[in-house]
């Protein structure tokens, strides 16, 4: 077997970090992220769209609705949790498992904090996070 280019080596070290890939654990530790920042964003942000109590302040995240509909924000998701794999493989490889956890914990408070404005203007008591960012 002959020497791989630099595609060839990168594709196999991706099909070696797969196989010592353990997705049962990846999904145990994301378990929050999904409930929350997945789920609920999804689900509150479609249910505030669809029954015009709200909009969606995110002018990249509106564009996407605007032109792809509310699969993108699906997609947008699914390419996050991705990301979110490769980073847990390569923590783990590299033996950070407090950064891991750092992360996912990050990212399942912003999840919550997401959930809660989207079901505040639900309620009609408007965007804490949007007075925040945006000054209204």
């Amino acid at each position: 077997m002959g020497r791989f280019t630099g595609y060839e080596a990168a594709y196999w070290k991706v099909c070696l970090l797969h196989a010592q890939a353990n997705f049962r654990g990846f999904f145990h530790d994301i378990r929050y992220v999904l409930l929350f920042y997945v789920i609920g964003d999804i689900s509150t942000t479609v249910f505030a769209i669809e029954n015009e109590l709200g909009y969606e302040a995110n002018s990249i995240i509106a564009g996407f609705l605007e032109n792809y509909g509310y699969y993108s924000l699906i997609v947008i998701k699914m390419l996050f949790l991705s990301l979110c794999f490769l980073e847990y493989l390569y923590l783990k490889k590299r033996g950070h498992p407090s950064t891991w956890n750092i992360t996912r914990h990050s990212i399942s408070v912003l999840g919550i904090l997401v959930v809660t404005n989207n079901l505040l203007v639900i309620g009609g008591a408007g965007s804490p996070l949007g007075r925040l960012l945006y000054g209204f």
